[in-house]
């Protein structure tokens, strides 16, 4: 759970990549959820997750600006830019928003509203290039190193599930 007091300003977490700006004081709570419950749903809107899913609430004010993170790479077909969503995930279903700018790695939301919230992208074709994050973990039972390696899309909530696995793991 992430929680943040911030002036006037903008302001980016260094840990889930969220960026935010701000006319006033506010205070953002929000946290990573998993996308396992709407993994059938995106198939059959025929979309894919584009980035976390992050359940963010307002305490105090309101934000001017939200930039989502993504891990989509636009460099090999920067047409991916015009299938992007934000997909809301409320109580009586789901919604979808239209991104006002996508830049390399977040997509921009003006006066947003919140829920569980991130980018999707439709599927054109199965084959969408991402941003990954190289993870290796190494282990030694009985005198033999034994190394895991894992490739993730730069996705904070799941490297983060992934490490807190490893740590607990290795205690």
């Amino acid at each position: 759970m992430f929680r943040h007091r911030t002036p006037k300003g903008s302001y980016e977490c260094t840990v889930s990549g969220l960026r935010w700006l701000c006319e006033r004081d506010v205070i953002l709570k929000y946290h990573f959820r998993n996308w396992e419950p709407y993994s059938q749903l995106l198939k059959d809107m025929q979309y894919t997750q584009g980035g976390p899913l992050l359940d963010i609430t307002m305490e105090l004010g309101e934000l001017e600006e939200v930039h989502l993170p993504h891990f989509v790479c636009l460099g090999t077909n920067p047409s991916l830019r015009n299938e992007m969503k934000v997909l809301h995930v409320e109580e009586h279903g789901v919604s979808l928003e239209e991104v006002h700018e996508v830049t390399r790695f977040h997509a921009k939301i003006l006066h947003p509203k919140f829920s569980a919230i991130s980018l999707i992208l439709r599927l054109l074709s199965w084959k969408v290039d991402v941003h990954c994050e190289l993870m290796l973990y190494l282990t030694v039972i009985k005198q033999t190193l034994i190394p895991r390696l894992y490739l993730f899309p730069s996705n904070p909530g799941q490297i983060q599930v992934r490490d807190h696995y490893y740590r607990d793991d290795l205690n």
